[in-house]
């Protein structure tokens, strides 16, 4: 039994699909501020129904200016325009965003010359010189998607695989048309062109769907950030830390790790303040947050949870010092943040440890007493760590 494909009704179901895709995606532009990349993605899948749509006339009206050549301009104009929202979408309204427009319209030009010059050669060659463009815009599409720095990371690996079926489809594409050269069967090759566009209208559905899912899952995690994170430091914020806090004390008391919690307190900050202005107080609470992150591992906590004061949730090892830890945290504070942006800050600070015992019941346990000898360590004369009973001059170099 033959395997027959109707070519009209792939093609109306092409055309039906992108339009839908196509006004969803304009919905999502509307109704999120206008987010411009949604707009390039909805035109990519509107200029597609067109380019088939006039494709499709071609068996009802003998115009090759329009069947053709226009058809394909529209064709090699979709994936294009997908590639420019989604460099929108990675990197926003800036100066390479604008150099990349550039680029696009001179390659898209090029397109349009050589398929001016060859859409009246064969009939093939359009598609060919479309499907060779398309394999060029996906392989940029998926260099964008490559930078690990990009999340989330699911629906961009997802995409990557997408516009590599799609590549491989545009590919296939090119040998059938190549073999249709060859003198192999056109019945044959007609058949495979039109599976490879019931292929294509799955992907293209697939993609229309996973492009709204990068740019959600994305916002998501912006909100989390914002929720979660202290929005001068990049740190966690104060209910962050003692979720954090509270999760790492629960693991360290059922494994018998150890851990230890320090409170830290910029020396002075009002002074710094009153001389230098906020904006230089601001500056030295993120000098302080970047020497934590700098001096810290990966898998401390390290929070910002009032104005110039900050915590720290250690897992120590068996033969980490805690006080070693806390003389090198003075030391990091004194040495990075003796000039900010040339400005003599001197900055020093207060920090106030203890490690859990037997004797603490709860994380807030662990603050309280941390609290307690960070003041210690306060009245005692400043730059200097409060560690149970013993106090810890800072090194001199």
């Amino acid at each position: 039994m033959g395997f027959s494909i109707h070519l009209p009704t792939l093609m109306i179901l092409s055309i039906t699909i992108n339009l839908m895709i196509g006004g969803l995606l304009w919905a999502i532009y509307y109704l999120r501020g206008r987010q411009y990349y949604f707009l390039l993605w909805a035109l990519a899948c509107g200029t597609f129904a067109i380019g088939s749509l006039l494709a499709g006339l071609r068996v009802m009206v003998d115009a090759p200016w329009i069947t053709v050549f226009g058809a394909h301009a529209f064709l090699g104009l979709s994936p294009l325009l997908l590639l420019g929202g989604l460099q929108r979408f990675l990197k926003g309204a800036t100066r390479s965003t604008r150099r990349f427009r550039r680029i696009s319209r001179v390659a898209f030009a090029g397109y349009l010359l050589a398929l001016l010059i060859t859409f009246q050669m064969d009939p093939l060659s359009p598609r060919l010189l479309t499907a060779l463009f398309s394999v060029v815009v996906f392989s940029v599409a998926i260099y964008c998607l490559a930078a690990p720095a990009l999340k989330p990371a699911l629906p961009r690996h997802m995409l990557q695989v997408l516009f590599t079926l799609h590549g491989v489809l545009m590919v296939a594409q090119c040998l059938a048309i190549a073999a249709g050269w060859l003198n192999t069967s056109q019945t044959h090759t007609d058949t495979v062109l039109r599976l490879i566009l019931v292929n294509h209208i799955l992907l293209a559905t697939a993609t229309a769907l996973v492009l709204p899912l990068l740019a959600f899952t994305r916002s998501e995690l912006r909100l989390r950030a914002l929720a979660e994170k202290d929005g001068l430091t990049e740190l966690l914020n104060r209910r962050s830390f003692f979720l954090e806090g509270n999760r790492i004390f629960e693991k360290a008391s059922l494994n018998l790790q150890p851990m230890a919690v320090l409170m830290l307190d910029l020396d002075h900050f009002k002074q710094i303040n009153d001389r230098w202005g906020h904006a230089a107080g601001d500056q030295a609470l993120q000098s302080i947050a970047r020497t934590l992150e700098n001096e810290l591992r990966g898998n401390d906590i390290i929070g910002r949870i009032g104005g110039e004061e900050f915590a720290i949730v250690l897992l120590l090892s068996e033969d980490e010092n805690l006080q070693a830890v806390t003389h090198r945290l003075l030391n990091a504070i004194t040495r990075e943040g003796a000039i900010i942006n040339g400005m003599a800050l001197n900055l020093t600070a207060s920090i106030g440890s203890i490690e859990r015992a037997k004797r603490h019941r709860s994380f807030a346990d662990l603050m309280l007493e941390a609290d307690t000898a960070l003041y210690s360590a306060k009245d005692g004369g400043r730059n200097r760590a409060k560690f149970g009973e013993v106090t810890l001059p800072p090194e001199t170099a």
